[in-house]
C-alpha cells in the first residue's frame, strides 16, 4: 500500500489548524449543564407541559444558532426540560415561533425537513455514540443510533410522544424509557444535547456551541445531563415482537399460490449495556419496496440494509473498509442477488459495551437450501476498543457452506481485518489505516485490502487525501468490493482486476451572514485508479461550484475530465458491438437546481452534456412535488439519457420515469404507493402500502405488488406479466 501525502498538504493543514482552532472540547460539560430532578408525579404524555414537574424542573434555553452560521443567540427563543422516574426519562420542549409550523409529511422518521425538536443522549459518555430521539411540531417520531462514522436512521425503538400547538409556541413531551438505553449504574452525568429545527428560516438551533463543520446532534460536543440521583439500570429488559403473514400471489404462467408464515424477534438486555437479539424463521422480505436507479457505471449499485434484526449497533459490523469495499455488507445475508429472500432458520446477535471504552459483537445466521445454493452459516465478531475519540478495531467473518449439519469443507470464505485511527480531541484530524485479508478454500497470493488516509475540516476547510489498494484475489462473501470484477463483453464473462485508489479532495465554503446566500463551496476532486503495475486504470478530476439559498433553494455547476483505461471490451448499447479496449479521454459539464422545499410545489431539474468514452452523453432530469401540509405529497421524477457512439457502437435512449404518493390519514395510518419504470432494467413496477401502527411499533401491513417485464420485440416494445402479489402481515411488540 502506497499512500502519498506531499509536503504542502502537510503545511497548509499545519496552517489551517493554527489559525482555525476550536475551543476545548472538555470544557463542553462545563459550561453546558442541566439537571433532571426525580419525580413522584405521574407525566401525561399530551405535549401540554402542565404538570407541577414541568414547573419545577430547570429549563435550558440559549441556544446557539448552527445553520447558516455559527452565532450566540439564536432566536426564536427555546426552552427545555427534563425529569425522570423509576422507569422514563421524560423531556420537555417550548419552541417558540410566530409563523405557522412547516411539516412535510407524517411518516416516521421523516425529520430533518420539518419543524422539529431532538435529543442525543450518550448514556456512557463516549463522546462517540448516543440515541436520538426527535419529534415534529405535528408529533411524528424519529430515532437514530449515532457512531464514530455514521447516522443509522432505520434503526427504531418503543417510545412515547406528543405535541401541542399555540398561538406563541409548539411544546413537546416525550418519555424514553429507560430499559431501551444501555447506561452504567452509579453514574449521575450523561452526554446530551439539542437540536431544534426552525424551518421558516432555513435554521438549525443547538443547545450547546456545535462548532460549524460539525453535524448538530454531534456527541464529542455533548453537554452534560445532571441527574440528582443515577437512574437504575432495568433488569428483565426483554421484548417480543412476533410477526405473522399471509400471501397471495401469481407468477407470469404459473398457478395462483397462497403462503402463510409465522416468526419471532426478540431483544434481551444481557447487562445495561450489552444487547441480545434474536430471531426464528424471521421475515426478510421487503415490505418497503427498493428505489431502483438508473446505472451507467461498469460496476454494480448496492442498497441499503433496512431490515430491523441487523440495526441496533450496525456500525460494529458494518463500517469496516471504505464506501467501495465493505467485508461486511448485511444485504447479502438472507437476499439472493435479485432480492429475492432466501429461508432463515434462525438468527443471534450480541452486541454492546463490556467496558465504557470497549465494544463487542458477535453474530450467526444460519440460512437455509435453496434450489440453487446449500445451506450457508454466516458468523461475525468484531471487538472495538476506544481511546477517547481514536479506536482500534478487528473483525472474524465467516461463511460457512452445509449439507444437512455437515459441513461442505471446500465451501467456505472468510474475512479478518484490523483497523486503526487517530481522532483529534476537537475532531478536526482524522487519520487512519487497514489491513484486510480473505481466506477461500486452496487460496492463491494476493488476499489482502489496504486502506488509509486522512481528513481534515474546519468551518472554512475540508481536505481527505485517502489511499485504497485491493488484490486480485481478495473477496467479501459477507461484503462487496465494487471494482474487482470488470465485465469482458466478448467473452461475456467476469475478471477479477487488483486497483489501487487514491483520493485527495479539497473544499472551500463561505458563509454569508446576510442576504439570499446561505453557503457558498468551491471543491476539487481527484479520484485515480491505478493498474497493479502502476499504470493508469483510470481518473476522475471534478470542479465544482454549489451555493446554497437561505430559502432551501440550490444549485451546483461540475466540470469533469475524465481518463479511462478500459481494459476489457465493454457494451453500453443493447445489441451493439462492444467499445473496445482502449484509452479514452472526455470531458463534460453538469448542473443540477431544486427550489424551495419548504413551498407547496417544489421542483428540481438538471443535466449532463458532453464526451463520454468515444461518444457522447446527454442527461436531462426533473422532478416535481405537490404537497398538502402536512398529510399528502404526490412526486413525478423523469430522466432521460441519450448515448451516441460511432455507428457500429450504437445509439440508444435510456428513461426512467419514478412517482410516489403519500397519504398520511394521520400520525399512525399512512398508504404510500411507488410506481417505478426503469428501461435500462426491463422493469415497470408498482408497489402500494398501507401500514397502520395500532400500537407504538407494532403494525399492519397491507401490501399489493405489481410487477411486468418490458419485451423487446420487432418493431417495439410490449409489457409482459411477471408476477403480483397481495400481501398481509402483522407484527406486534411486546
Amino acid at each position: 500500500m502506497v499512500l502519498k501525502i506531499t509536503s504542502s498538504i502537510i503545511a497548509s493543514l499545519f496552517i489551517i489548524h493554527t489559525i482555525a482552532a476550536q475551543p476545548a472540547v472538555e470544557d463542553f460539560k462545563k459550561v453546558f449543564r442541566l439537571e433532571a430532578v426525580q419525580t413522584s408525579q405521574p407525566i401525561k404524555i399530551d405535549g401540554k407541559l402542565d404538570e407541577t414537574a414541568w414547573q419545577a424542573a430547570s429549563v435550558g434555553t440559549d441556544f446557539w444558532l448552527k445553520v447558516p452560521y455559527f452565532a450566540e443567540g439564536a432566536d426564536p427563543r427555546t426552552e427545555v426540560m427534563l425529569t425522570y422516574d423509576s422507569d422514563n426519562l421524560y423531556v420537555a420542549a417550548k419552541c417558540y415561533q410566530q409563523q405557522s409550523v412547516i411539516v412535510q409529511s407524517l411518516r416516521r422518521d421523516n425529520y430533518w425537513d420539518n419543524d422539529g425538536i431532538a435529543i442525543l443522549l450518550d448514556p456512557l459518555n463516549t463522546r462517540t455514540n448516543g440515541f436520538l430521539f426527535g419529534v415534529t411540531a405535528v408529533g411524528v417520531q424519529w430515532d437514530a443510533l449515532r457512531s464514530l462514522d455514521n447516522i443509522n436512521s432505520d434503526w427504531s425503538n418503543k417510545w412515547y410522544s406528543d405535541t401541542h400547538i399555540t398561538d406563541e409556541y409548539w411544546s413537546m413531551e416525550m418519555a424514553i424509557p429507560l430499559r431501551i438505553l444501555r447506561f452504567e449504574e452509579g453514574v449521575t452525568e450523561w452526554g446530551m444535547n439539542f437540536v431544534r429545527n426552525h424551518m421558516n428560516e432555513n435554521e438549525y438551533h443547538n443547545w450547546t456551541a456545535v462548532p460549524e463543520s460539525f453535524w448538530p446532534p454531534d456527541p464529542a460536543f455533548a453537554g452534560a445531563l445532571v441527574f440528582d440521583q443515577a437512574p437504575t439500570p432495568k433488569k428483565g429488559n426483554y421484548n417480543f415482537i412476533p410477526y405473522v403473514t399471509s400471501s397471495t400471489s401469481k407468477e407470469k404462467e404459473e398457478p395462483l399460490q397462497q403462503s402463510f408464515d409465522l416468526g419471532m424477534d426478540a431483544r434481551v438486555s444481557v447487562t445495561p449495556t450489552l444487547n441480545l437479539d434474536l430471531t426464528v424463521n424471521p421475515d426478510f422480505s421487503q415490505v418497503e419496496a427498493d428505489q431502483l436507479v438508473t446505472n451507467l457505471t461498469r460496476f454494480n449499485i448496492f442498497l441499503p440494509e433496512r431490515r430491523t434484526f441487523f440495526l441496533e449497533n450496525s456500525d460494529l459490523f458494518s463500517d469496516y473498509g471504505y464506501p467501495a469495499v465493505r467485508p461486511f455488507f448485511s444485504r447479502t445475508i438472507g437476499l439472493d442477488a435479485d432480492r429475492q429472500a432466501v429461508p432463515i432458520v434462525y438468527g443471534a446477535r450480541l452486541t454492546g459495551n463490556i467496558t465504557k471504552s470497549t465494544r463487542v459483537g458477535i453474530m450467526n445466521i444460519h440460512q437455509a437450501a435453496s434450489d440453487v445454493s446449500a445451506a450457508q452459516n454466516q458468523s461475525a465478531l468484531s471487538v472495538q476498543q476506544m481511546f477517547g475519540r481514536s479506536y482500534v478495531r478487528g473483525y472474524f467473518l465467516n461463511r460457512q457452506a452445509y449439507e444437512g449439519w455437515s459441513q461442505i469443507r471446500d465451501n467456505y470464505g472468510r474475512n479478518t481485518g484490523v483497523e486503526a485511527g487517530y481522532v483529534s480531541n476537537n475532531g478536526q484530524l482524522s487519520v487512519w489505516g487497514a489491513a484486510h485479508q480473505s481466506y477461500k478454500p486452496a487460496s492463491a497470493a494476493g488476499t489482502g485490502f489496504y486502506t488509509g488516509g486522512l481528513a481534515y475540516t474546519n468551518p472554512n476547510w475540508e481536505i481527505l487525501v485517502a489511499n485504497g489498494y485491493v488484490q486480485e484475489n481478495y473477496t467479501a462473501d459477507l461484503g462487496f468490493v465494487a471494482r474487482i470484477e470488470n465485465y469482458d463483453a466478448e467473452r461475456d464473462t467476469s475478471i477479477r482486476v487488483a486497483f489501487n485508489e487514491n483520493v485527495a479532495n479539497f473544499t472551500y465554503r463561505w458563509r454569508p451572514k446576510e442576504g439570499i446566500f446561505m453557503r457558498h463551496n468551491v471543491s476539487f476532486f481527484n479520484t485515480y485508479w491505478l493498474n497493479t503495475d502502476w499504470s493508469l486504470n483510470e481518473r476522475l478530476q471534478q470542479l465544482q461550484y454549489a451555493v446554497a439559498l437561505r430559502s432551501t433553494a440550490q444549485f451546483s455547476i461540475n466540470y469533469s475530465r475524465q481518463e479511462i483505461n478500459l481494459l476489457y471490451p465493454f457494451r453500453f448499447v443493447t445489441d451493439a458491438t462492444p467499445l473496445p479496449a482502449d484509452n479514452y479521454h472526455f470531458g463534460y459539464l453538469s448542473a443540477d437546481f431544486s427550489s424551495d422545499e419548504r413551498k407547496a410545489i417544489s421542483w428540481s431539474v438538471g443535466g449532463r452534456t458532453g464526451g463520454f468514452y468515444n461518444g457522447s452523453l446527454t442527461r436531462a432530469n426533473a422532478d416535481i412535488n405537490f404537497r398538502v401540509q402536512p398529510w399528502g405529497n404526490l412526486s413525478f421524477g423523469y430522466q432521460w439519457n441519450r448515448l451516441d457512439f460511432p455507428d457500429e457502437y450504437g445509439q440508444q435512449t435510456i428513461t426512467a420515469l419514478l412517482s410516489t404518493l403519500e397519504i398520511g390519514f394521520n400520525k399512525n395510518l399512512l398508504w404510500t404507493t411507488l410506481f417505478q419504470y426503469i428501461d435500462q432494467e426491463d422493469y415497470l413496477g408498482i408497489n402500494s402500502r398501507l401500514q397502520w401502527r395500532f400500537s407504538p411499533m407494532s403494525d399492519v401491513f397491507v401490501v399489493y405488488v405489481d410487477n411486468y417485464d418490458i419485451l423487446r420485440m420487432a418493431g417495439g416494445r410490449g409489457i409482459g406479466t411477471n408476477n403480483r402479489a397481495l400481501i398481509l402481515k402483522v407484527n406486534y411488540w411486546y
